[in-house]
């Protein structure tokens, strides 16, 4: 999937935790009310904070791709963090919400997953990715409850996604005879 014109996607670095934490809270607070009540967006909200950014990238071995413009000046259009074989967050700023974003991170971050030879890549999605997920062929395992950061449960989904193993041997170890 393709960037809108502008845009490139790099690696993010504990340096971009105060950026990440800006994009995601407002990616929260403007793109959650379509699925939650405003006191389940502002828990959900609450209590994100840099250290929580850099812990992931150093410690917990979370890698995080950035959506940027190129003239950004530390303005993201979006972010995506993932560990092994889960996706942790996909968020968009509202002014980039469907414009082809959230599509192109979560495309890198599925190659970044396979090439570590992982086949199945399972998330926690909000209510408000359902329809994104689903469009990018993820299916629902169950539905659940989730506390969040400031307290208050929200219904929450699990997804997954299977992508076709591709083998390490040629399929045809010999060559074929012609015909």
């Amino acid at each position: 999937m393709s960037l809108p014109p502008g845009l490139i996607i790099r690696a993010g670095t504990p340096g971009d935790a105060a950026f990440i934490q800006q994009v995601h809270e407002e990616s929260i607070r403007g793109l959650g009310p379509r699925c939650y009540s405003r006191a389940e967006v502002e828990s959900w909200a609450s209590g994100l904070t840099l250290g929580g950014y850099v812990r992931a990238m150093n410690q917990d071995g979370e890698r995080f791709l950035l959506a940027e413009p190129e003239t950004a000046g530390g303005r993201l259009a979006g972010f995506c963090s993932f560990a092994g074989d889960r996706i942790i967050g996909l968020y968009t700023h509202p002014h980039w919400a469907g414009r082809g974003v959230a599509g192109a991170l979560l495309a890198r971050a599925e190659a970044a997953i396979t090439a570590d030879g992982h086949e199945l890549i399972g998330i926690t999605a909000t209510l408000v990715g359902r329809a994104f997920y689903e469009k990018h062929g993820y299916r629902i395992l169950q539905a659940r409850d989730s506390r969040t950061r400031g307290g208050l449960v929200v219904a929450v989904l699990e997804m997954e996604k299977r992508f076709p193993r591709t083998p390490s041997f040629p399929l045809a170890p010999f060559p074929l005879a012609p015909r």
